[in-house]
């Protein structure tokens, strides 16, 4: 089997430096969204994801083969991820995130290869409860807003490190801690704008039906989307914490057009995501994570099986005598 790579555009190496910074000033917990952090904390995330799949759902809902003829797996991502949340203050966190995108497709006669920074994630979360519920009641609501930012990719690559676009979503989440009982549970609801704004990615000159690593550059009309999600969680013994787990992404537009799989970056896509997650914290501080995934449900997407592997650390930078004053 062929094996063609597509690399990174000239302007990743000077991305990979200014995110990374960004990130270890400004550090995903993707199960505190109705939270924010007490001033001065700062959470950082290193986890590695691995999604695998053989098959995908066609833009009517049917599940076939990823690619005509290959009965394995055909997808696969292989990626490294840095989070952070920083408390700005009670009621505003920052929050930043940075993949390191490895992708890999085949068909029948050749494999795929891309590998570079995709997009860089920022935000703030505005802590809503007070607005709402009494202090000490457990309630917890949270508004997130956020940019998903290209890093100078090449856009059209075969496959894409990403859309090559700028996404902003607002998102209202409502959390509640069962305190005395070890558990919380947390849901969110949001709106994803797609927009059209390519400057931030690049495009290789293809020619279609000649060059096997891209793909001609039609910059899409990429479908606004709701983003919704559900979980729960229970700690065993003040160290083990156990996750449910339920991510949905639904184009507001229904999916008509199927994706290529030399380039899987449908334009409009629904799909859930359902998984159990544990959470091991030996240390003050530190904690150790693992979270897995199906994919029950999909429309023009990919039915996969993903892995995360996480480490996190949470720092505080807090002024404990100015506040003991």
């Amino acid at each position: 089997m062929n094996q063609i790579d597509a690399g990174r555009s000239p302007r990743s190496s000077l991305s990979i430096t200014l995110f990374t910074l960004l990130l270890f000033l400004l550090p995903h917990q993707g199960s505190a969204q109705a939270w924010t952090k007490p001033t001065g904390e700062l959470y950082t995330k290193f986890s590695y994801g691995a999604s695998t799949a053989a098959d995908q759902y066609t833009f009517d809902g049917r599940r076939k083969e990823y690619a005509d003829n290959v009965d394995d797996y055909a997808f696969f991502d292989r990626s490294l991820y840095l989070y952070g949340e920083y408390g700005l203050s009670d009621r505003f966190t920052v929050v930043a995130a940075l993949p390191y995108k490895r992708i890999i497709v085949r068909d029948a006669a050749f494999r795929y290869r891309a590998y570079g920074l995709g997009n860089a994630e920022l935000g703030l979360r505005t802590n809503l409860s007070d607005k709402v519920f009494a202090e000490n009641s457990g309630n917890a609501l949270a508004m997130n807003v956020g940019l998903s930012l290209p890093t100078g990719y090449y856009r059209n690559t075969a496959p894409s490190l990403g859309a090559g676009q700028v996404d902003a979503t607002l998102n209202l989440s409502y959390g509640r801690s069962f305190h005395p009982v070890p558990a919380y549970a947390q849901g969110g609801l949001g709106f994803r704008y797609r927009s059209t704004i390519y400057g931030l990615s690049d495009a290789l000159f293809c020619q279609e039906g000649v060059d096997k690593d891209c793909v001609v550059d039609a910059q899409p009309d990429f479908g606004d989307e709701l983003t919704m999600s559900l979980e729960g969680g229970y700690t065993i013994g003040g160290l083990l914490l156990l996750q449910g787990l339920v991510n949905a992404i639904w184009s507001v537009a229904p999916p008509e057009t199927g994706f290529t799989i030399s380039n899987p970056l449908p334009t409009r896509q629904r799909y859930v995501k359902a998984g159990l997650g544990l959470y091991f914290k030996p240390i003050e501080n530190l904690g150790l994570s693992i979270q897995s995934f199906t994919t029950p449900y999909g429309r023009n997407s990919v039915a996969s099986i993903d892995l995360f592997f996480g480490v996190d650390y949470t720092f505080d930078f807090s002024d404990k005598e100015e506040e003991s004053e």
